[in-house]
């Protein structure tokens, strides 16, 4: 009898360590599809109305959401629909690029686990997809790719998936920084509803100048506080178009939060401001862009200063980066305004 309840015991702590290492070691959340889960593709994009995408690598995630005929982030804030279109685009056309060799399947499924772009499909409101994508191959010209089915559950398989007729891993076009997504117009103004622009030039102020239109055709020019009589109307309409679209380049990848700071707090090349007609103001500070490396002109000397690239203080605080080409444009001097010299 005392060797039995010996017995009984031993069965008993042995099923409850079983127990508890079953525990530990099943991935928690997670049901595991019975089969290898090959679907990706949605063939219906048209019924997808958010994306959510994560990773493995520390960044913010975005949230992208259908908001009528257009997509917004997840504060409802403009978007570049582009990038959300070639998601779409990848959604719908994505196939099977070829299988894993049996003894590969461990290492790819360990390499997705430690690093992967994670994507949710929610369709008509209900997370529909998973895909966890991965690395390319080493030809460039598949990505390793899992799936998870919310009624099957989690592929125990990944796959190669491709895009036909496409040259390219398809990892590049799963983008988890919410910067590259954010719309980058700075001035988008009918110019009918400019109501004024003030433009200072804090080491030139002998040239700065407001605008205001009195009308539809009639314009008001003033320099420093005086008003300019001798400029040309035609001069003065045509800049107000340029307000029309004004775009940065791209996103402060490269200046620290102190480099910012420092930014700031020095002075601009250019500050302008816009009034609309309703009493909105949008204004930009501009500031000229050093060099990181040694770049020399046409006549030899060492350029202090970037010749293509300003750096943008936004409305909001942010700061970008524009081209002298876009920018240009605006920054003017008010003897822009009286036209060619006499000839």
């Amino acid at each position: 009898m005392k060797n039995l309840k010996t017995i009984l015991i031993l069965v008993l702590a042995g099923g409850l360590g079983y127990l508890a290492y079953y525990l530990a070691t099943k991935p928690r959340g997670v049901h595991m599809s019975t089969e290898a889960l090959s679907d990706f593709a949605v063939k219906d994009t048209a019924t997808i109305d958010k994306l959510v995408l994560t990773d493995t690598e520390g960044n913010p995630g975005v949230t992208l959401v259908r908001n009528g005929t257009t997509w917004v982030d997840g504060n409802q804030d403009c978007i570049q629909q582009h990038l959300v279109h070639t998601i779409l685009e990848t959604i719908k056309y994505i196939k099977v690029k070829s299988p894993l060799a049996d003894g590969s399947i461990e290492t790819i499924n360990k390499n997705l686990a430690a690093h992967h772009v994670k994507m949710e499909i929610y369709q008509s409101g209900k997370l529909l997809k998973t895909w966890y994508i991965g690395d390319p191959t080493q030809d460039q010209y598949g990505t390793f790719m899992l799936l998870k089915d919310e009624k099957k559950g989690k592929s125990p398989v990944p796959f190669i998936m491709h895009l036909p007729n496409m040259y390219g891993n398809l990892s590049t076009r799963f983008i988890t920084d919410p910067r590259a997504f954010e719309c980058t117009d700075v001035f988008l103004y009918d110019p009918l509803n400019i109501a004024s622009v003030d433009v200072t030039i804090p080491d030139s102020s002998q040239f700065n100048y407001k605008i205001v239109a009195t009308s539809e055709n009639s314009f008001e020019l003033f320099s420093n506080g005086q008003e300019v009589n001798d400029f040309d109307t035609t001069f003065v309409r045509g800049y107000l178009v340029d307000f029309k679209k004004i775009h940065f380049e791209n996103h402060n990848y490269t200046l620290s939060e102190e480099n910012i700071d420092s930014l700031k707090k020095s002075v601009p090349f250019y500050v302008i401001k816009v009034t609309d007609k309703q009493g909105g103001e949008n204004q930009i500070r501009i500031f000229k862009r050093k060099y990181l490396i040694e770049k020399y002109g046409l006549d030899g000397n060492l350029l202090e200063y970037d010749q293509d690239r300003v750096w943008v203080e936004m409305n909001d605080g942010r700061v970008v980066v524009g081209q002298y080409y876009v920018f240009g444009k605006l920054m003017r001097t008010v003897d822009f305004f009286k036209g060619p010299p006499n000839q």
